[in-house]
C-alpha cells in the first residue's frame, strides 16, 4: 500500500510538472508569435495556455478538496468517503483502503466499549470513575440508581455524606474500607486507579454489606469471646504450672537455690499476669488493633523469660527445647507484652505439634537479618498443611483436635502492629518454621 501511495503522489507531481512545462512553453511560443505579429497563432497559443492553467488549478483544487474531506472524516471519526475525483487512481485507492481499515478498527473498538459498559451495568457494586479534581466522569447503572450518582463533583452525590465523599477521595489505591452512606447503610469501598490521556482516574467500587454485615458483627462478638478465652488459657497454663512448681519447692527443703528458683518463677508469673491484663484491655475495642507501646529490651533477657514459659508448657514431655540469640548484644524495640503473647502462641503451637513424637525438638532463635530482628520458632513436627499452607493464618482454622485456630492470626496481627510481618515455611526434612520479623532497633 505504501508503494501505491508513492505512485499516486509521484504521478500527481509528474502531471503538475508537465503542465508547468507546457505553460512555460506555450507562454514562450505566444511571446514569439506576438513579436512576429502572428496574431492568430499567438491567440491559439494563449488559448492553450489558459486551458492548461485551468486544468492545473482544477486538478490541484480537486486533490486539496479530497484530502480535506479525508481529514475532516478522520477528525469526526465518521470516515466519510471523498466524493471529488482527483484523477489520481493510486492515491484514491490508498485513501479508500485506509478508510476501510479505520472503519473496521472503529467498529471493533465500539463493540468493546459497548461490551464493557454492559458488563459494568450488570455488576451489583456501584462503580464511580473520578478524576484528580474529584469530579465523577462515569458511573454504572448501580451507581446511578443506588447512589443517584451523576456527572459532577463526588461531594454532590446525595447518598454520600461530605465526610464519606472526602474519605473515598483520600483512600490510597488498593485500599478496602467499610464506609457509611447518608442513610447509614454500610458499604465496602474498594479503590483502584488507571491512567487515561486526560490524566489519572480513580475507580471506586461500593458494595452493599447490610444484611451480611449484621450477621458478621454478631458472629464477631462470639468470636471475640473465643479469642479472649484462648489467650487467657495460653497464659494461665504456664502460670498454673509455675505456681505448682513454687508450691512443691516451698514444701521441700529451703536452700538458697530453691529460694532463687521460687523468686524467678514468681517474677515470671507476675510479669505474664500483668501482660495478660494489658492484652485483654487492648482488645476491648473491636474496631482497633492492639497498639504497640514499644520499649527497647535485650533479646537475651526476653529469650530467658520465654525459656521459663516454654519449660512450663513442655512439662514432663520428652521435648528437646533450645534457644539462642545471635549476636549476643541484639536488642528488640517492641511492646514486650504483645510480643511475648505472640511468641507464646508460636511456641505452644510448636510444642503441641511435636508432643508425643520421637526425637521431638523445638528451637527458639533471635537473629539479626538485613537490619531486621527475626524471632524464629522451628519444630520437627508434621509440618504445615500441604494443600493450603496459608490456611493456618485464617481465623479459627485449625488442624489440632480441640484447637481454636486463633493463635497464629493474633500473632500475625501483633507483628503488623509493630510494622513487621509473620512468615512461615516448611522445615527440612519435616516440620514448620515461623518467623516474626520486626524492624531493626
Amino acid at each position: 500500500m505504501a508503494s501505491r501511495r508513492l505512485g499516486g503522489a509521484a504521478g500527481f507531481a509528474l502531471g503538475a510538472g508537465l503542465r508547468a512545462m507546457a505553460i512555460s512553453g506555450l507562454a514562450f511560443a505566444g511571446l514569439l508569435a506576438a513579436e512576429r505579429r502572428l496574431w492568430a497563432t499567438a491567440l491559439l497559443l494563449v488559448s492553450g495556455l489558459v486551458l492548461v492553467v485551468v486544468d492545473l488549478v482544477r486538478s490541484t483544487r480537486s486533490a486539496d478538496r479530497t484530502l480535506a474531506q479525508f481529514i475532516d472524516g478522520l477528525m469526526a471519526e465518521g470516515y466519510e468517503r471523498p466524493t471529488t475525483p482527483v484523477g489520481l487512481g493510486e492515491l484514491g485507492l490508498a485513501i479508500h483502503g485506509a478508510l476501510d481499515r479505520l472503519s473496521a478498527t472503529r467498529a471493533e473498538r465500539q463493540q468493546r466499549t459497548d461490551f464493557l459498559e454492559a458488563l459494568a451495568d450488570t455488576v451489583s457494586a456501584a462503580l464511580l470513575v473520578v478524576d484528580d479534581k474529584g469530579e465523577v466522569t462515569a458511573a454504572n447503572r448501580a451507581a446511578r440508581l443506588g447512589l443517584r450518582a451523576t456527572a459532577g463533583p463526588i461531594s454532590t452525590i446525595a447518598s454520600l455524606t461530605p465526610e464519606t465523599a472526602q474519605r473515598l477521595l483520600d483512600l490510597p489505591l488498593g485500599a478496602r474500607e467499610i464506609v457509611r452512606l447518608a442513610d447509614q447503610r454500610a458499604m465496602l469501598a474498594q479503590v483502584s486507579g488507571f491512567a487515561t490521556p486526560g490524566g489519572a482516574r480513580r475507580l471506586i467500587a461500593l458494595q452493599t454489606l447490610s444484611g451480611d454485615l449484621d450477621a458478621v458483627e454478631v458472629k464477631a462478638w462470639q468470636d471475640l469471646v473465643r479469642v479472649l478465652a484462648h489467650e487467657m488459657m495460653n497464659s494461665l497454663t504456664p502460670i498454673c504450672s509455675l505456681s505448682e512448681s513454687i508450691a512443691l519447692r516451698l514444701a521441700g527443703p529451703h536452700t538458697a537455690a530453691t529460694q532463687a528458683e521460687v523468686i524467678e518463677a514468681a517474677e515470671v508469673i507476675a510479669r505474664r499476669g500483668h501482660g495478660l491484663m494489658h492484652f485483654v484491655e487492648r482488645y476491648r475495642r473491636l474496631t482497633d488493633a492492639p497498639a504497640a507501646a514499644k520499649t527497647r529490651t535485650a533479646a537475651t533477657e526476653f529469650a530467658h523469660g520465654l525459656d521459663r514459659l516454654a519449660a512450663a508448657m513442655i512439662g514432663a514431655d520428652e521435648i528437646a527445647y533450645s534457644s539462642s540469640v545471635q549476636p549476643s548484644w541484639l536488642t528488640i524495640e517492641a511492646d514486650p507484652d504483645l510480643l511475648e503473647q505472640a511468641a507464646i502462641n508460636l511456641i505452644k503451637n510448636a510444642v503441641d505439634a511435636v508432643r508425643g513424637r520421637p526425637g521431638a525438638q523445638v528451637r527458639l532463635a533471635f537473629t539479626l537479618e538485613e537490619e531486621q530482628v527475626a524471632l524464629t520458632v522451628a519444630d520437627n513436627g508434621p509440618g504445615l498443611p500441604v494443600a493450603d499452607p496459608e490456611g493456618v493464618f485464617v481465623p479459627f482454622f485449625t488442624t489440632k483436635e480441640g484447637g481454636s485456630g486463633i493463635g497464629l492470626t493474633l500473632a500475625r496481627q501483633i507483628a503488623l502492629a509493630h510494622g513487621g510481618r509473620l512468615e512461615h515455611r516448611p522445615a527440612s526434612p519435616h516440620g514448620a518454621v515461623f518467623q516474626l520479623i520486626l524492624p531493626g532497633a
